[in-house]
């Protein structure tokens, strides 16, 4: 048998089929090239994440005072615990004296003994402690620990801006309550969930 390609078959191709053989190889080149890219990418970017250090998690007694805290900033005792242990994580990471800060808001908090949030805002109005105390119920409310427009989310169905309407509205995102959810009759205002 003759290895050589047979010069009648590729004459009798259309100039059409010439072009889709030419585009589906070089597709397939591009598919490749992406493919091996990828893999080298993953590879270098499971290299780096493996060699930054993870950070600490927080002792029991520690996350503890901070749900304690954060129950008291924001009215709720039925908090998430998984979130709060992200929230915690976050707020370490973010700031290096944030455990110490935290330790001054619940050394204040148990010298003046404010009877809710409203009243330790009030006390707290012009002090560094106050901005500390905004940014763990921001957290707590929003899923997130920053402002900035790239901000990481922590809690997004778990953040308490979703829990009260949670009888009446759905968390907002592409797959609502099912077809026609918006028909049935919304749940009475005269009993508030508690959580």
């Amino acid at each position: 048998m003759d290895n050589k390609k047979n010069p009648a078959t590729e004459q009798t191709l259309s100039e059409e089929g010439l072009r889709r053989r030419r585009l589906f190889g070089q597709t397939g080149g591009l598919v490749a090239s992406f493919a091996i890219g990828s893999a080298i990418a993953g590879t270098t970017l499971a290299n780096s994440a493996s060699a930054a250090p993870a950070p600490p998690q927080p002792d029991s007694a520690t996350l503890n005072q901070f749900l304690k805290t954060s129950r008291f900033l924001t009215g709720h005792q039925s908090l998430d615990v998984t979130l709060g242990e992200r929230l915690y994580m976050a707020f370490s990471e973010q700031d290096p004296a944030f455990v110490t800060r935290l330790a001054s808001l619940n050394q204040w908090i148990a010298d003046k003994q404010p009877q809710d949030v409203e009243a330790l805002d009030t006390q707290l109005q012009g002090q560094a402690l106050h901005d500390l105390m905004m940014s763990v119920i921001r957290g707590w409310y929003l899923g997130v620990t920053d402002n900035s427009h790239h901000a990481k989310v922590y809690g997004y169905q778990n953040a308490l801006m979703y829990q009260v309407p949670r009888d009446g509205m759905v968390i907002p995102t592409y797959a609502h309550n099912g077809p026609d959810y918006w028909t049935a009759d919304p749940p009475p205002v005269d009993r508030l969930l508690n959580f």
